[in-house]
Formats: structure tokens, sequence, C-alpha cells
């Protein structure tokens, strides 16, 4: 089994339509009660695990999760541009089509890195191929509001994440909280989102368990005690991430170049460090190719074909063509340990101590936080 069971109960997948289904007062999987206004905020990297080891560092956001204790499941790969469509969308990775941090185009042979550009490669109004809850609530006469770094506003993935919400560029999380109530108090029934990237970054340069990391939490807390303590009875609020974060040391880093037999027929390296994918040049080469990576990583990792991959269910129905994006070859890390291709790993990258993608609890566990009318 490619997903070890998890505690949590939720699947981020339930997290934004619930909010919507909140708004035009159905029940949901959350149990959010009606509301006049939703509103989801997801801190990246802030891991159910990560949270739960750290509390003490966060005591607002501690005692706002307590009462009700959720958690929601990611799914595989535990990885912002999976996830972010996952939370959009409500459905998973293998129906959205946005199957890894990056993938390689069928068609072209072109690696797609989801953060970065798409255009002219492919087109982000078919290649995330599921409708957005923005664009159900837009149906349902509900505006949407989505922010983030204004770097962000022109982006494919902004375009094809969060179509039908209205995008506006933030430099804070204090910002965004004032322009959502500036847009709530603008239209008779509102849904937005708020992202701060802030953790994320902290823990991949630093760790999820440096002082750094504690710090970025604390200020995270300090801005909800009072940002969301002041939203209004008519506001619910649901605190999310998008994944949670495993720390690597650089000596449990497995570096692979040329003219490695680990690399034997390989034309393209795809994913990332906790779950590469491996593209080959020949079906044939495919079998003997998994036995070397295997006997190489032991139990340190699980090495899957893509059918035994699309076979274990943890991608979820997969739309048509979505299949031919995964690689021939798809390395899932278990233990501590991140995989890096040196001919095509950035220098950022292999510096990286906080690391995620995979199928752990650690990466995958998310916490759950109802906050302002649904606290």
């Amino acid at each position: 089994m490619l997903l070890v069971p998890s505690n949590a109960t939720l699947r981020l997948a339930d997290v934004l339509p619930s909010c919507l289904s909140a708004l035009t007062g159905v029940d949901n999987a959350l149990g959010l009660a009606p509301v006049k206004n939703a509103a989801v905020l997801l801190v990246d990297g802030l891991g159910a695990h990560n949270l739960r080891d750290h509390q003490g560092h966060a005591r607002w956001l501690a005692k706002a999760w307590a009462p009700r204790g959720l958690s929601a499941d990611v799914g595989f790969p535990s990885t912002t541009a999976s996830a972010l469509t996952t939370l959009t969308t409500g459905v998973l990775p293998g129906e959205h089509g946005i199957v890894g941090y990056s993938v390689r185009d069928p068609d072209s042979g072109s690696i797609i890195n989801h953060l970065k550009d798409w255009h002219p490669t492919v087109d982000p109004d078919t290649w995330q191929k599921s409708p957005t809850v923005f664009e159900a609530a837009a149906q349902r006469g509900i505006s949407s509001l989505s922010q983030g770094e204004p770097r962000f506003a022109t982006s494919d993935f902004t375009k094809a994440v969060w179509r039908g919400a209205r995008f506006e560029g933030s430099a804070s999380l204090s910002e965004q909280f004032g322009r959502m109530e500036e847009f709530f108090a603008e239209n008779n029934q509102g849904l937005a989102y708020l992202y701060w990237p802030a953790l994320d970054r902290t823990g991949h340069g630093s760790g999820s368990e440096s002082d750094s990391w504690m710090h970025r939490l604390e200020e995270l807390d300090a801005i909800l005690s009072h940002s969301a303590e002041a939203l209004g009875p008519d506001t619910g609020l649901v605190i999310t991430a998008d994944h949670g974060m495993v720390d690597v040391p650089q000596e449990s880093k497995i570096f692979v170049d040329e003219p490695s037999p680990l690399l034997e027929g390989v034309i393209a390296w795809a994913g990332e460090p906790r779950a590469p994918q491996l593209s080959l040049s020949s079906p044939s080469l495919v079998g003997p190719l998994v036995k070397r990576w295997r006997d190489e990583l032991g139990d340190a990792a699980q090495v899957l074909t893509r059918d035994e991959l699309v076979d274990t269910g943890a991608l979820g129905a997969l739309s048509d063509g979505v299949a031919e994006r995964l690689g021939d070859i798809i390395i899932v890390c278990i233990k501590p340990v991140a995989i890096y291709h040196i001919p095509s790993a950035s220098k950022n990258s292999v510096g990286m101590t906080g690391q995620h993608g995979s199928v752990t609890l650690r990466e995958r566990e998310v916490p759950i936080i109802p906050a302002g009318a649904w606290r």
C-alpha cells in the first residue's frame, strides 16, 4: 500500500467545497455552519505534525485547533502545485492533472515546472483539467477573491488554478485580511482565499526544526491572534496548509550523475527530490532500471512503475491524458532522504533542508483550523 492509512478524517479536497456549501446553507464534509462570507487561509508548509511538535510557539493556533482537532490528507504528491490545485478544484491530482512539481509533457517532451511559465508548451486553460470551486461559486452568483504575492498575478499557475476568482497581489498577510474585509463589504456574499508562503520558504532554507522556522511560526500566530479574532460574526475562516515538511540533512541526500547505471535509458527527470519521476527511452528498459533502483535504495524508498503507481489509487481517478504525464518510474522516498539528478538539479534545490512531496504522514497531514464564525 503506497499511502499509509492516515488518522486524518478529511481530505484537502474537502476544504474549499465545504466553504462554498456553507455559503449556500448545505451540509458539508467539514461540518461548517451557514455563513454570509467564507475564507480559506493556506499557510504553505504548515504540516499537522510540524504544528503539533511546536505548538508552544503558536499558542493562538493551538488553542483554535484543539476543540475539534481536525486534520486533512493532502494525498500524493504532497507538493504545492498539486495540493493547491486539489484545494481549489476539490478533486485529486489524477483528475485535475497537476501530478507533480514538474512533469514531462508527453507531446513535446519538455519539462513543465508548474510554478514557472507553461507557455508556449501547454495551455493553462486545458492543462489543468478541472473546474474550480470559484467557477462553481460564480454560477451561484457568489464572487471570489484570491490573494497572494503580486508577482503571481499573471502566472500560468494562477490562471489555471484560480479560474473564476479575482486575483489581487498583497505584500503581507495583514494586508490580505484587510483587503478581504473590504471585498466582503462590497459584496452580498463572498468566497476568499489568502496565502502565506514565508513558513515554507524558511523551512526549505533552514529546516522545520530550526529557530528560524519557530520564529516564523510565532510571527504567523501573532498575526492571526489579531486578524482572525477580528472577523465579524458572519465570516467563517478555515486555516490549513498544502503539505508538511521533513528535514533532510546533507549527508542523507543522494546524488546521481552520468554515467551512473541508475540513469541508463533516462531521457527526462521530473518531480522533486522526494518523489522523482524518470522517463525512459524504451519500455524495455523500465524493468531492469526499477530493479537497480530498488537494490540501491532498499527500504529508504518505494520504486514504482507508472502502472503500479496508478493501480495504488494514490492519484485518484485519472482524466484522459494524465497517465502519460507521469514518469515511467516514480521513486517515493519513505525515510528522510532526497534524490538529486546532478545535470538538472538547481543549486537552490540541492541546498534545501526542509523537503516534501512524498507519502509519509508528516508530509501529507495538514491541520484544519476553523476560525471566525466557525470557531
